[in-house]
């Protein structure tokens, strides 16, 4: 009798354990995301001439919450059927309910007619109804021989005006030989470039716009 009550008290003990076992490895199963190689999306923003094309090696769908994670994106933004700007980052999510991208991990962005033109951050978000891409990081802005680095800023891609905010711009001049002749160095609190005709505009609220030059050549 004693040996008949162990029996079932085991039984009792090692069944739920059983139904945990078979619990879990159900729930680790479930998988509905979708895994795709050479992703590519086309979009066009009907609102304006907007549209943009994003190439991935890899993305997955997870219909949870409509993102896709995107791998190594690469996003190209037209503007009146004219090329503007290549965005490249190492991540990017995309949300095709709040069509809103948010695009992470080393962000390159390179203006395609002047190649020696790019910025970096490390983050950027873009709701793809408008034309206004919030850069929401340090930026840093390489032209030609000018650097600008700024704490955040705002690019229209309809009127191609990039505004910065707390820039420190530096600019090195050169002569006729290739040497470093002088640096100008511009500090204000709202920078301002227009794309159309290449133009730097410095504003500053509550102090002055300070400029500084550096003479570097010597005998």
């Amino acid at each position: 009798m004693n040996n008949l009550a162990c029996y079932f008290l085991l039984i009792f003990i090692i069944l739920p354990l059983f139904g945990c076992q078979k619990l879990n490895k159900s729930s680790t199963q479930v998988n509905n995301k979708s895994y795709i190689n050479n992703f590519e999306l086309l979009q066009e923003n009907p609102n304006n001439q907007t549209s943009i094309k994003i190439t991935s090696p890899k993305a997955i769908i997870d219909p949870t919450n409509n993102d896709i994670e995107i791998f190594k994106s690469s996003i190209e933004i037209f503007n009146n059927n004219d090329q503007d700007f290549l965005v490249k980052s190492g991540n990017s999510t995309l949300n095709s309910l709040t069509n809103t991208i948010r695009v992470f991990n080393t962000v390159n962005i390179s203006f395609l007619n002047n190649k020696d033109y790019y910025i970096t951050t490390n983050s950027l978000n873009w709701d793809l109804n408008t034309s206004i891409i919030e850069i929401n990081k340090p930026v840093k802005i390489n032209f030609d021989n000018t650097e600008i680095k700024a704490t955040n800023g705002l690019y229209n891609i309809d009127s191609r005006l990039l505004k910065i905010d707390n820039s420190d711009f530096n600019r090195y001049i050169y002569n006729s030989n290739g040497e470093e002749e002088y640096q100008v160095k511009i500090t204000s609190e709202v920078a301002k470039w227009y794309k159309k005709d290449n133009t730097l505009e410095f504003t500053s609220n509550e102090k002055q716009v300070e400029t500084t030059i550096n003479f570097l050549l010597t005998e």
